[in-house]
């Protein structure tokens, strides 16, 4: 009868080592998003029809898989049923790690501070994100990585699901 106690002791530290990921090289960079992207994912979020209006949301990709994604001031003009437009206000970040080959991804967050707010009839209201709904919120699915432009399909639970991640960037 064979020992074991080295099967358990290779077990115990193969659990132990800290977990990592990677991506593709060619991930590796900072990107842009595209804004339009963006307003067609809030128009879904709030059920109504977006324009892009200013800011950018760029996301810094490291090689060992390490992720931050930045809204710097970006505003959407929203329309909504029975609501005036208003301007919806982001900022904040959204970081984590990345695992990305073969076409296929996983983001995990593990910091998320988004903040939205809008002037809605004259009172500024704050609007709650958080990563299991909104933008940067992480997710699994595809991805397509060739020359300057970077796209993403997430989805949850085997569906698409825009509101995961912005679908085009583009390299800074």
């Amino acid at each position: 009868m064979k020992s074991i106690t080295p099967t358990i002791a290779f077990c115990i530290a193969t659990i132990a080592l800290p977990a990592t990921a990677a991506v593709e090289e060619c991930m590796v960079d900072t990107w842009i998003a595209d804004m339009r992207d963006i307003a067609d994912m809030m128009a879904l979020q709030m059920q109504g029809t977006a324009t892009p209006v200013n800011g950018e949301v760029s996301m810094q990709i490291a090689a060992d898989g390490r992720f931050t994604l930045l809204a710097d001031d970006m505003i959407i003009n929203v329309q909504v049923p029975n609501v005036p437009p208003m301007d919806v206000k982001v900022v904040g970040y959204s970081a984590g790690l990345l695992d990305a080959a073969d076409n296929t991804f996983m983001a995990a967050v593990n910091d998320y501070n988004l903040v939205g707010s809008a002037d809605v009839l004259g009172q500024m209201m704050e609007i709650p994100f958080s990563s299991d709904t909104g933008l940067g919120g992480g997710g699994i699915g595809w991805f397509e990585c060739a020359g300057d432009t970077l796209r993403f399909e997430a989805t949850v639970g085997g569906a698409t699901d825009i509101n995961r991640m912005p679908r085009l960037w583009r390299r800074r």
